[in-house]
């Protein structure tokens, strides 16, 4: 008789990754705000504005320079940026979860590979964020790939390579290629062969960003992207410590299970943890983020799961351990992953209703709106997306002189959403201003003056509230510019 065929470890990473994928199309379409802010200033380079946000304003709104270009080339070659945004989300989890293995088989083997992609694809987390039209699965698959090859050739110039091509996603590549020199430093302790290495083979990072920097200069006249001032100060210490503490425990067995591999694992797997310790003191010292889906940490999220799938391959080869710890193990993580998808689908059903609500917004101010209205926003993304109108960002990411006012509350309120400067907003005169509450209801809303305007606010705005598809639009407008274009809207109130 013939032996059974033994089960493929690359069979099953590849299963691994279509339940990734299985998920992310569970979601649905549910493309975040933020994602637009992309879109527009991909948008704008098509049609020959140059990447601004605004005509004729240079503003580097954005983080992600290579995510935005490569929505330039779909939107030139005329496809929608919506759907080419959950398309590459799906490609990008299910890249994500094969390069994890990948990484995984370079310190584990071939089954340590599949069990670090366990972790990886069954993260609803990381799945709905790649889902959701931003970068960072993009990221930390280029990441990922840049840890996995260190371990090839040291950290030499493919290395740094792929650290280049993530610098150009986000800003903080540059961070986690000197994190990957130190995880290699702990695991060789040989400082001077590290430090020879790592600048002979810097090149391709380093002409990168003096490249980067020099456009920067030129384009935008900023050394560092707007959202930089835009999102940091103050001391936010606390907020940053909250947040890993929040995802600790909505991952309770990778956490575990990769802080128990610091003490038996190989010398190999525990260097790796240098890179997580670098991760999380810069998530500490910006203060998180505002999303529930562990977006800061998935471009760690890899090396995480290698840690835990290492502890797991320990505990496998002992029998007694095997037999009682392991399958109660299994019990906690498919109820804390089942938790996790149940607040990952909530989640996405928030977003999409957000996305609807705001592009119809957009597409009535875009039809009943002349060309040269402008507005006043806080979610700067799907609304200006759609109406296609001029606005002043109240949140400052693409607004230079909101991302530098100081906020006395700077670091202790919503991450990334604290700047405000309503004073300079409304010194410019927009014509309309869509409130972040209250926006779109069932009823008509009688808006009130929100905290920091001018005391004569009042004299020289009304409340305008428009019937669209079963609901109310409520926004500010001027009475000295649009308001008595829209007096002729059908069903349109003046409070």
């Amino acid at each position: 008789m013939e032996a059974s065929a033994k089960p493929s470890p690359q069979l099953f990473l590849i299963l691994m990754a279509i339940v990734a994928v299985g998920i992310g199309l569970s979601f649905g379409v549910c493309t975040q705000d933020d994602a637009f802010i992309s879109f527009r200033y991909a948008e704008n380079l098509v049609a020959g504005n140059g990447l601004v946000f605004n005509v004729g304003e240079r503003v580097e709104g954005f983080t992600n320079l290579s995510w935005t270009l490569l929505f330039a080339g779909v939107m030139a070659l005329g496809g929608e940026p919506v759907l080419a945004s959950v398309i590459l989300g799906w490609i990008g989890v299910a890249a994500l979860v094969l390069v994890t293995g990948q990484l995984a088989h370079r310190c584990l083997g071939p089954w340590g590979g599949v069990m670090a992609a366990v972790f990886v694809a069954t993260d609803s987390q990381m799945v709905l964020e790649g889902v959701e039209g931003l970068e960072t699965v993009f990221y930390a698959v280029l990441v990922t790939a840049g840890i996995s090859r260190s371990l090839v050739d040291g950290g030499g110039s493919r290395t740094s390579g792929w650290f280049a091509a993530a610098s150009l996603t986000r800003p903080e590549g540059v961070l986690l290629w000197a994190a990957t020199q130190w995880s290699l430093w702990v695991r060789d302790r040989n400082m001077r062969d590290r430090v020879r290495c790592a600048l002979k083979g810097v090149w391709p990072l380093g002409l990168t960003l003096l490249a980067l920097t020099a456009w920067r200069l030129m384009y935008y006249g900023d050394w560092l992207p707007n959202t930089f001032y835009a999102k940091t100060g103050g001391v936010a210490a606390l907020r940053g410590v909250s947040y890993l503490g929040e995802y600790a425990l909505s991952h309770p067995v990778l956490w575990l299970a990769a802080l128990c591999s610091l003490g038996f694992a190989s010398r190999q797997v525990r260097s790796l943890a240098a890179i997580v310790a670098v991760c999380f003191t810069y998530i500490v010292w910006v203060g998180g983020d505002f999303k529930p889906t562990g977006r800061f940490v998935i471009p760690v999220l890899p090396v995480l799961s290698v840690m835990a799938a290492s502890t797991v391959q320990e505990l496998w080869k002992h029998t007694s351990v095997r037999r009682w710890v392991v399958p109660l193990a299994v019990l906690v993580f498919v109820w804390a992953r089942w938790g996790q998808y149940v607040q990952a689908g909530a989640w996405a059903d928030e977003r999409h209703a957000n996305l609807q609500a705001r592009q119809l917004v957009g597409d009535w101010i875009a039809q009943n709106t002349p060309p040269d209205t402008v507005l006043a926003v806080h979610s700067a993304g799907v609304v200006p997306y759609f109406s296609g109108r001029r606005t002043i960002d109240m949140w400052g990411l693409t607004n230079r002189v909101v991302a530098r006012t100081d906020v006395d509350t700077m670091g202790t309120g919503m991450a990334g959403h604290e700047r405000s400067a309503p004073e300079y907003v409304f010194s410019l005169k927009p014509d309309v201003y869509l409130p972040e509450d209250k926006l779109f209801t069932l009823r008509p809303w009688k808006l009130q003056p929100e905290h920091g305007v001018s005391n004569d606010f009042v004299e020289h705005h009304r409340v305008v509230n428009v019937p669209i598809e079963g609901r109310w639009l409520n926004m500010w407008v001027r009475t000295d510019g649009l308001l008595h274009r829209l007096e002729g809207a059908e069903g349109a109130i003046e409070q």
